[in-house]
């Protein structure tokens, strides 16, 4: 069954999802959504299909995912078959859920700082850059654990949705002026997780961190 991806180029969500797509290498079809200043995702149409009024949507046949949470678990279980994404082992498992929960909802703040100073929209985060880097300071601290244990990513020692979920907020924050220099172990992680076949880059993301 083919997906669809209904997308917004610079929605942190939306890049989430296209990075994970191209990791698994699975072929989909884009739909560019104009949410700003378009508005595309407040017309009838998009509202028939979301209600939400948000990016991205998945379609997989007749299964429409509208979090991007859902998004990723969906395509990890459906799309890998050797299940190194999302972990099937269930400590494996649910360390990389934590992870990824961690990633969508402390660095939050992150992807709201660059949506306020890349397009001017307000944030519902008061002070959202200080609050994003104390969230770089906490990954930055699971990294440090997960170099003493030997691996290179948030949940273990290969990449999963938890990295792919993390990555946008981290790499995106030189947007809003957070070149990262005080993370070195965020930054070494960047580069390992742009090494990775398949991986696919969106504007704003450096060439080197």
């Amino acid at each position: 069954m083919s997906l669809v991806l209904h997308d917004y180029e610079l929605s942190a969500d939306c890049y989430r999802a296209r990075l994970l797509l191209g990791l698994l290498g699975c072929t989909y079809e884009r739909v560019g959504i104009d949410v700003f200043p378009g508005r595309e995702t407040d017309t009838p149409a998009f509202r028939a299909l979301n209600p939400r009024g948000s990016v991205p949507v998945l379609v997989d046949g007749g299964l429409v995912l509208t979090r991007i949470g859902a998004i990723l678990c969906h395509l990890a279980e459906t799309r890998d078959p050797n299940g190194t994404w999302l972990p099937r082992e269930p400590r494996a498992r649910a360390l990389c859920l934590d992870r990824l929960f961690l990633a969508l909802d402390a660095l939050a703040p992150a992807d709201h700082a660059r949506t306020e100073a890349v397009l001017a929209l307000p944030s519902p985060v008061s002070d959202a850059p200080a609050a994003a880097e104390r969230a770089f300071r906490d990954l930055e601290s699971v990294l440090l654990h997960a170099e003493i244990a030997g691996e290179g990513f948030l949940a273990g020692a290969h990449a999963t949705i938890a990295d792919v979920a993390a990555f946008p907020s981290v790499a995106l924050a030189v947007e809003f002026g957070c070149a990262l220099e005080a993370f070195p172990r965020l930054r070494a992680w960047t580069r390992r997780l742009r090494a990775l076949p398949g991986f696919v880059t969106t504007p704003g993301v450096p060439d080197f961190l």
